[in-house]
């Protein structure tokens, strides 16, 4: 039976069907608004079970809801628990975490199963830390999630500038060391301060655990966040759908 698992972002929806082994197909992708009209009902007929995340407005889930009931579909929204698929969730209110945070940092420990921090660089960014638990004598099996940090994401921090300040506008910039033209002065602004954020959590965690943390990024602007670490290749390893192969992985909590 194929499984078919949805990432419902602030702004865009992704999905895929998962074979028996959990591999994903080709991953289809529309704005939030475009639902209705997307293929998103014609690959639903594909299969009985569905998994989603979501993190945009109740509206959205709701328009969701509403076409796999119609479809006789069972399905199940994912939220994050105390623990699930070998990780431990060290937020206050667990439940509170953003279902989309929960499932990458499930399939990032599913993966590397050693200290990581994982990024979610879409509208907003997330900046999260996850090690290895010892705590309960695990042996290295299970993974804590720390905590982590959310920003603005690279778009919503130059549509800030552009609102609030008069003389600065919209034009896309380049990355430079030294920028010596507004645009590309927004552009390197934006880029080191999520880059500087990203730089502090790794400091971080490297002193909690002793070594070197994997750094696992997805999401729209992975790659270029990436390219502005300036980081050693090895590093730094981008996994394209990340919170789809969680939900994939959280499918056995149902």
């Amino acid at each position: 039976m194929k499984l078919l698992v949805i990432d419902i972002g602030n702004t865009r929806t992704k999905w895929a069907l998962a074979d028996s082994g959990g591999k994903l197909s080709e991953v289809t992708t529309c704005f939030n608004a475009d639902i209705a009209t997307s293929s998103l009902p014609q690959d639903a007929v594909k299969t009985q079970k569905v998994i989603i995340a979501n993190v945009a407005a109740e509206s959205v889930a709701h328009q969701i809801t509403q076409l796999l009931q119609a479809l006789g579909k069972e399905f199940h929204f994912v939220t994050a628990k105390v623990q699930a698929c070998g990780v431990m969730n060290g937020y206050q209110k667990p439940h509170t975490l953003g279902a989309d945070r929960w499932a990458a940092l499930v399939a990032a420990w599913h993966i590397y199963h050693q200290a990581v921090i994982v990024v979610n660089a879409g509208t907003a960014i997330t900046i999260d830390a996850l090690i290895e638990d010892t705590t309960n004598d695990s042996s290295g099996e299970n993974g804590l999630f720390l905590g982590g940090t959310i920003m603005p994401g690279l778009r919503l921090m130059h549509e800030s500038l552009s609102h609030h300040a008069a003389q600065l506008n919209m034009t896309s910039g380049s990355m430079d060391v030294f920028p010596a033209n507004t645009q590309d002065a927004m552009q390197t602004g934006c880029l080191n301060a999520v880059a500087g954020a990203i730089h502090l959590m790794l400091e971080r965690l490297e002193r909690q655990c002793g070594s070197a943390p994997k750094l696992v990024m997805s999401g729209g602007d992975a790659h270029k966040i990436a390219q502005a670490l300036n980081l050693d290749a090895k590093q730094v390893i981008i996994i394209e759908n990340l919170v789809l192969q969680g939900l994939v992985l959280l499918e056995k909590e149902f």
